[in-house]
């Protein structure tokens, strides 16, 4: 989305970044003319993160004892602004924005603060919906348990009745529709500019149907073969697609990919969804062994002694969570930016039912001990997470040629937690990248990347804080992935007379960079084109190895 946004895929910044509105990418435009070499998307991302954090720490300091505040807001650095920051995704920083605006904005309205905080919860919020949409859905449940709880104190309030509540309620469901309805808006307009325009709305349709294959589960070719032979895909193919290489929109149709979509979906909705079958899969997900998971059970405990009149209102926003992750179990998607929202969800959604100590039952003879004893958990929390910021080392020993697998051994497997991924190094002291060198100096050539090979760590050449130049994918780009038909790509690969980039791979100075699987894209070459293709090893650069297709 970065180098979409900075015109890397064309011949100009592009505020159409796929899944972050367009409404966002307009806003950060501006700032791409004027100072070019900044990824502002990138440190948008990033203050978003920031403005989060420290818009749930305000909230917390001002209802509750300094003490307490400071000691939530440890455990909220510690343990998912700290993810947030290391491993930035935009799933993850849509959640926190939406979460943390939502927060801030109920506390004032129901509590009758400054509008000007409303304003600014209800402005964070929309902001989240706008950078992923649909953690709109992931909130939703917290969001209306908190509504619940306010609208039934609000309802038994002694001097609400005595003023008459109705009036009250008016205003609160008048403002909170007014967000809901601006979120629905620019939702809206994002899908008026990717449909009013033919190239953006193929794109569209393309990548929905594209998704309903990758995303789901894979049972194998074996498990439907019966129903994806009778519409003419081969095992290579769906291979082929299970791995994102669908550059072949002559034979990928959008027709094709939703009959496999829907060969997909019937297996699985005829698979037993019992009670074990769920908790095999949760057990799997290993949740106890997140940090998050410690967080919110560390949480709930200290909620027992410091907020004792509604810890267990944290018990709700649990069960919430616990209802998110089974219907994620029976949807068969499990990737850590979704668990970690939920486990984030969990925790803001029991921030909220905090109370000062004019309003808890203390638990110890003296108030100070029960805030020397806030202080205290504080630093030690601090103390151990402190060895978890002491940097790896490896990094100082890896060689141009084993680069490749040091990242790919941590970060390849994007979709689970691993607690290396926060402590490991990759951008110091980097060796020379033979590939980017390769390509740079061949402009003459073209080289398609496989998505498997190079996804997870080619990215880690560049620092996310700099802006990669208009054009720099002129003469590379991935054989497939999130931007198949992106009307950019397209456009460079017209202006270089390819059309069908599987196709083309035969053509003089077209290469593929492939370390998993071109026997595969060869098969795929062979049964739909040409009969007697063949392919060699055109050079090997630092882990990397690039391919020559031949006809014959």
């Amino acid at each position: 989305m970065a180098s979409i946004m900075s015109g890397a895929y064309g011949d100009a910044p592009n505020p159409q970044m796929i899944f972050v509105n367009v409404i966002i990418g307009y806003l950060l435009l501006p700032l791409y003319y004027l100072f070019p070499q900044i990824s502002w998307y990138f440190v948008a991302e990033v203050f978003l993160i920031f403005v989060s954090s420290t818009t749930v720490t305000y909230v917390l300091f001002e209802k509750l004892e300094k003490e307490k505040a400071f000691m939530l807001s440890v455990l909220l650095i510690l343990f998912f602004s700290n993810d947030a920051y290391i491993l930035v995704q935009f799933t993850k920083t849509a959640m926190f924005a939406v979460m943390a605006g939502a927060m801030l904005f109920l506390w004032a309205l129901f509590e009758k603060k400054s509008i000007w905080k409303m304003i600014f919860g209800g402005l964070l919020c929309l902001i989240g919906t706008m950078v992923r949409f649909s953690t709109i859905y992931l909130a939703g449940g917290f969001i209306l348990f908190i509504l619940g709880y306010e609208f039934w104190k609000l309802y038994v309030r002694k001097d609400s009745l005595a003023k008459g509540w109705k009036y009250p309620l008016l205003t609160i469901v008048l403002s909170g529709c007014l967000v809901i309805g601006a979120a629905y808006g620019c939702k809206w307009i994002d899908w008026y500019t990717y449909n009013n325009d033919e190239a953006y709305g193929f794109f569209t349709a393309y990548n929905s149907a594209r998704a309903d294959v990758v995303d789901a589960s894979n049972y194998g070719y074996e498990a439907y073969a019966e129903d994806l032979k009778s519409v003419g895909i081969s095992e290579n193919d769906y291979y082929m697609m299970r791995n994102w290489t669908l550059a072949d929109n002559d034979f990928f149709t959008i027709e094709k990919l939703q009959q496999t979509a829907d060969a997909i979906s019937t297996y699985q909705e005829q698979q037993d969804m019992t009670f074990d079958v769920i908790m095999g899969r949760l057990r799997e997900r290993n949740y106890s062994g997140m940090p998050v998971f410690f967080a919110c059970a560390l949480f709930l405990i200290l909620g027992i002694f410091f907020n004792n009149r509604k810890w267990w209102m944290t018990l709700g926003s649990i069960v919430i969570g616990i209802g998110l992750f089974v219907y994620f179990c029976f949807a068969e998607r499990h990737v850590y930016r979704v668990e970690y929202s939920i486990f984030l969800g969990i925790f803001l959604c029991g921030l909220y039912f905090w109370d000062s100590g004019e309003k808890t039952k203390p638990l110890f003879a003296e108030e100070r001990t029960g805030m020397r004893l806030c202080m205290i958990l504080s630093g030690l929390c601090i103390a151990a997470h402190i060895v978890l910021y002491i940097p790896d080392q490896s990094y100082r020993e890896v060689t141009s040629e084993e680069r490749i697998a040091y990242i790919d051994d941590t970060f390849y497997d994007s979709g689970n937690y691993d607690a290396a991924k926060y402590r490991k190094v990759v951008n110091k002291g980097r060796p020379q990248n033979g590939l980017l060198g390769e390509i740079e100096n061949h402009q003459e050539n073209y080289y398609f990347l496989d998505f498997a090979t190079t996804i997870q760590t080619l990215y880690f050449e560049w620092s996310p804080w700099k802006a990669l130049p208009v054009g720099y994918h002129d003469n590379f780009g991935y054989m497939g992935g999130v931007t198949t038909n992106f009307p950019d790509i397209v456009q460079s690969l017209k202006e270089k007379n390819i059309e069908n980039p599987l196709q083309s791979l035969v053509k003089e100075n077209i290469y593929l960079v492939d370390n998993y699987a071109p026997e595969v894209k060869l098969n795929y070459l062979r049964e739909h084109y040409y009969p007697e293709a063949r392919a060699e090893v055109y050079k090997e650069v630092d882990g990397y190895t690039i391919w020559k297709f031949y006809e014959k």
